[in-house]
């Protein structure tokens, strides 16, 4: 084998050592780098690096903890706007506004029909308008055309992009449905907000933080999880360093009878390329957000997706080249290094 034949193997090797250890903590981020280290059988020491590079060179961007905001009483709603006469401070003004506020947890521009989509977590109608209120009065002007709608269920699909040559059956985490407010205290609301953009925090560290024990810490997690608030912890990653690009398509449906949703599920499943699965009531009853190398694949997808669901009656794209906050929770603290 020559040096240079032998470079290539290494470095097709990393890639996919990497590859392995963004899958393993898209499925679980809290687990154990022992326990990870011999599921890919490489050294502690390796794992314990590759990660580390992978934070540090923005590959991962944070460490997310799957909750269901709708089990603490919150439900989730959309905003799309399409802008008019808005100079480029202007809108990073506007998009700045949106970012603090603790209770819009998802803001990014966009290509497409439309220049910017946010979801907002709010107790109520009356709370959305009140959230809502604010930024139409600061930049209603500079808004050409607004869309709402209401979110029922979500399912997120584990990351089996990241390993095509390895099919499967993607796993699926569902949230939201029936709005309920779980009775939780203090303490399990502290360590939903330090966990749900720090998966990976040690329990001594969230116990430090919230001033009580590791075993207090462990136990409540537990409890969390059990009452389905937790659903899992799983990794925020930045795809333009992954050379992925991020689409959504809002679909019109002729019908979404129970038959039909089963469909579209089992479909999501079986492609590794959905990302989301966005059940919703509006102008669009579905919305599925993807996860592609370019639009040429997108569009295979979707022509694939309408062959198996003939019941679509069409679609609009868009495609995502910068997302500016994705947060699992309101009022939840920032990531930590």
């Amino acid at each position: 084998m020559t040096p240079n034949n032998h470079k290539n193997n290494q470095t097709r090797r990393r890639d996919l050592i990497d590859r392995k250890i963004i899958y393993e903590l898209d499925l679980d981020a809290r687990i154990p780098i022992t326990q990870l280290a011999k599921k890919l059988r490489q050294p502690r020491e390796t794992i314990n690096y590759r990660i580390a590079r992978l934070v540090q060179d923005g590959i991962i961007r944070k460490f997310v903890t799957m909750i269901d905001t709708a089990k603490l009483g919150y439900s989730v709603y959309k905003m799309y706007f399409k802008f008019q006469n808005i100079d480029k401070k202007t809108e990073e003004e506007a998009i700045a506004w949106l970012t603090q506020n603790k209770y819009i947890y998802w803001v990014a521009t966009a290509k497409g029909k439309w220049d910017l989509n946010i979801t907002i977590f709010a107790n109520n109608i009356n709370h959305f308008d009140e959230i809502m209120s604010g930024f139409i009065t600061r930049y209603g002007q500079y808004i050409q055309e607004q869309e709402f709608n209401t979110t029922l269920s979500v399912g997120i699909m584990s990351k089996d992009w990241i390993l095509p040559e390895q099919k499967k059956y993607s796993k699926i985490v569902t949230f939201g449905s029936k709005v309920i407010d779980t009775k939780i205290d203090h303490t399990d609301v502290e360590i939903l907000r330090i966990l749900a953009n720090n998966a990976r925090m040690p329990a001594m560290a969230i116990a430090r933080k919230i001033k009580s024990t590791q075993k207090i810490v462990i136990y409540r997690m537990k409890q969390l999880e059990e009452k389905g608030i937790i659903l899992g912890y799983t990794t925020s990653l930045d795809l333009e360093k992954l050379d992925m690009q991020f689409f959504k398509a809002t679909i019109a449906l002729n019908t979404l009878q129970p038959r039909i949703r089963t469909k579209i599920i089992e479909y999501c499943r079986n492609n590794p390329h959905i990302g989301f699965l966005i059940f919703c009531v509006g102008t669009w009853p579905l919305e599925l957000e993807l996860i592609v190398k370019n639009n040429t694949q997108f569009y295979a997808v979707m022509d694939e997706l309408r062959q198996s669901i003939p019941e679509i009656r069409g679609y609009d794209t868009m495609i995502f080249p910068k997302e500016y906050k994705f947060d699992w929770m309101p009022l939840c603290y920032e990531a930590e290094r």
